[in-house]
């Protein structure tokens, strides 16, 4: 059953890349991903699928990984006995509180128990979601693998998450399904299923560009590494939406591109945001 379960939980990220894919670009034509989802859609077990398209109808996650012996989704209590099933994957298991299938998530990247200091202020705007210690006005890197390596070890580096390896292996996962670079030089991998904390980006800049897989070929110079946690996911398309909403114009991106230091970088994208990212 685990191939089963491996297959859904690509369906979900495929919903999500559709979903940002519409977020960064509504006039988009997204006949070919929505193929592909229809495809392994049909590939399912019909009383899976029934479930599944039920559960997509009422809310955005409909598999979840077991967070310190809870249903991510809904957050109460897993049953010990159902977790040890869930673990082996000899079946697919579904949470008896909140009816989302259920994985356990080995692996996956988790947050520090306590976060770093700034997170216990109260930011407002994009400060909710990054400072001016995530910020890298030079990115070293010259393709996609390296920059997304680069810009995990920054966020691993500054407490936000345990292994920055890791999370850059499941970014790279994430990048092999569909590219998440979009018009206008801009890319937004990123990691799902977090465990712990809240959404958090890190920031790179790279003015001389570098391939990313955008649709039209352009080269990615602005790149934008997301962690969300679980409770996150549909938050983060409004976040996704805004970034792409302040950065459209050639204007606000050389604005940024131009910034030479990390408290330049996050001085400048506060103004930028300030009225997209209220």
């Amino acid at each position: 059953m685990k191939h089963i379960l491996n297959q859904l939980i690509q369906l979900q990220e495929l919903n999500f890349a559709l979903s940002e894919q519409k977020a960064s670009n509504p006039e988009a034509r997204l006949t070919s991903l929505e193929e592909v989802i229809a495809k392994l859609f049909e590939k399912l077990p019909e009383d899976i699928a029934t479930r599944f398209q039920r559960m997509h109808e009422r809310v955005p996650l409909m598999v979840v990984p077991i967070t310190r012996n809870n249903c991510s989704g809904c957050g109460l209590a897993v049953p010990h006995s159902l977790v040890n099933e869930v673990r082996r994957s000899e079946q697919i298991h579904v949470c008896p509180h909140c009816g989302r299938f259920l994985y356990y998530p080995e692996g996956q990247p988790r947050r520090p128990e306590k976060a770093p200091g700034a997170r216990n202020k109260l930011p407002v705007g994009i400060g909710r979601f990054s400072d001016t210690a995530l910020m890298l006005p030079k990115l070293a890197a010259n393709n996609r693998e390296d920059a997304v390596k680069e810009l995990a070890a920054l966020i691993a580096t500054q407490g936000f998450i345990e292994d920055g390896a890791n999370l850059a292996e499941l970014a790279m996962r994430r990048e092999s399904m569909i590219s998440t670079a979009v018009e206008s030089g801009l890319a937004f991998p990123h990691v799902r299923n977090v465990d712990g904390g809240s959404l958090t980006f890190a920031l790179g800049l790279k003015e001389s560009g570098l391939k990313f897989g955008a649709p039209d070929g352009e080269l990615t110079k602005i790149v934008f590494f997301i962690v969300i946690p679980t409770a996150a996911s549909a938050f983060y398309l409004r976040l996704l939406a805004g970034l792409v909403g302040t950065f459209r114009t050639a204007k606000a991106r050389n604005a940024l591109l131009k910034s030479g230091t990390p408290e330049k970088m996050w001085q400048t994208l506060t103004s930028l945001t300030n009225e997209t990212i209220p």
